[in-house]
């Protein structure tokens, strides 16, 4: 077991999230389509800690007028302008606490990238840190199809999610492999939780959407994954790819119908603004991984190293640890949700509740009979065997098993970290 600080050991964490003013509709849509938003273009801002030395570029499009590391539960409060819990300001923060930390510089250029390129711009060595979902950077690396297959992953328990994902097995046999061709590694993420269907306010039928009929023929805005596009062919969707300032118009004016989304990144954007349904579906892990190039891993020095992993392995496993009650308190998507003074709660339609969709165990087999990779396999053979040949044989398989382990612990605030990026920078 790693030594690591955790949430209740880390005396300088603030106490309360470090929220600003919410900002209106479109500029948050403009944040989300580029790096940062509010902030000037061809610029970078806040130079790191106190060593003097490496300095590393972080671009990604996540908005800091609307993203908090620490969240107050006490509810109903309302949120108060956070909607997404995301460790990378707060990395910056404790690399510019030490002397030893490399220095760490977010790239304030709205132009600089968006969902679907902030991948290219690490590639291109623009960047040495960059942040997109494992769906989305699949359109670069493509094996990263592998994460989103439908119902790899349990339903009702998130602490799988994570737990596999750095999990010693998958360090071995997909992480190093993945570092040794493509140079990039995961060095961070949000609380891993499920990506969820919401139904815009101008295509509401009035009625619950919870099935997978409810949902055909309608055109839902999704990311570029591939195996996301063929299992929404095969529960009889249509799969749209435009991006977050088209779907918002889109969803008011029924023109889109709705869209698949790691749910706070809705409440960030304001989408839920005009979601009228979410139907919490379970099927993909929602996952958004802060990727690091592994050369600049390499050349930074051993203090800066040593510093680097230790404050990323501690805001990694405190990510786990977080993510039932950052989804269930916070934003509110529970049995009895959603939750009074949640994140869906006070940021629906008018300031009114989302209505949230909470699946029975008949409603979720619906959704999982169709694409579950044990009875679909073919479905996916393409994604998994590209891993399989490129990577570890049989990593898939393992990877299912992992998630249903006796290992995963029943509560995400039980998760601890056993092996991290520095444990195989040597194999990369």
């Amino acid at each position: 077991m790693r030594d690591t600080n955790t949430d209740d050991r880390i005396a300088s964490t603030r106490s309360r999230r470090d929220v600003l003013k919410t900002a209106p509709l479109g500029a948050l849509a403009a944040g989300f389509a580029g790096c940062l938003g509010g902030t000037d273009g061809g610029t970078a801002t806040g130079g790191g800690g106190g060593s003097g030395g490496t300095t590393a570029r972080w671009a990604g499009t996540q908005n800091p007028d609307t993203t908090c590391w620490n969240f107050d539960e006490s509810l109903p409060e309302g949120p108060e302008g956070c909607g997404l819990v995301y460790p990378v300001f707060e990395l910056k923060r404790r690399l510019d606490e030490r002397d030893d930390a490399p220095n760490m510089a977010l790239v304030g250029s709205k132009e600089l990238c968006s969902e679907q390129s902030c991948m290219s711009k690490l590639d291109s060595r623009v960047i040495q840190l960059g942040s997109s979902s494992v769906a989305n950077s699949a359109k670069i690396w493509p094996e990263n199809e592998i994460w989103s297959i439908p119902y790899t992953f349990p339903v009702h328990q998130r602490a799988s999610i994570g737990y596999s994902f750095v999990h010693p097995t998958t360090w071995e046999e997909y992480w190093v492999p993945f570092a040794k061709k493509y140079n990039v590694v995961p060095v961070g993420f949000d609380p891993p939780g499920y990506r969820a269907h919401l139904i815009g306010t101008g295509s509401d039928p009035g009625t619950p959407v919870t099935s997978p009929a409810d949902f055909e023929n309608r055109k839902i805005r999704t990311t570029q994954s591939e195996v996301i596009s063929t299992a929404f062919d095969e529960l009889g969707m249509n799969p749209i790819t435009i991006s977050f300032a088209d779907t918002l118009q889109g969803m008011k004016s029924g023109v889109v119908d709705g869209l698949e989304i790691i749910t706070p990144y809705a409440v960030a954007a304001q989408i839920t603004s005009i979601t009228a349904q979410v139907t919490l579906t379970q099927w993909a892990p929602g996952l958004d991984p802060i990727w690091c190039r592994v050369d600049f891993l390499k050349s930074l020095s051993d203090a800066e190293r040593s510093a680097f992993a230790e404050v990323t392995a501690s805001l990694a496993e405190q990510s786990i640890q977080r993510t039932d009650r950052m989804y269930e308190r916070f934003q509110g998507l529970s049995p009895d949700a959603p939750v009074e003074g949640s994140n869906f709660y006070t940021e629906g339609p008018d300031g009114d509740p989302v209505q949230v969709n909470w699946l029975s165990e008949d409603d979720l087999d619906a959704w999982r009979a169709p694409v579950n990779p044990v009875d679909n396999r073919d479905l996916y053979s393409d994604a998994i065997g590209r891993v399989h040949d490129e990577f570890t044989d049989g990593f898939f398989d393992r990877l299912h098993d992992l998630a249903r382990e006796s290992g995963v612990p029943d509560k995400s605030e039980n998760f601890t970290l056993d092996a991290w990026w520095d444990d195989y920078l040597d194999q990369m």
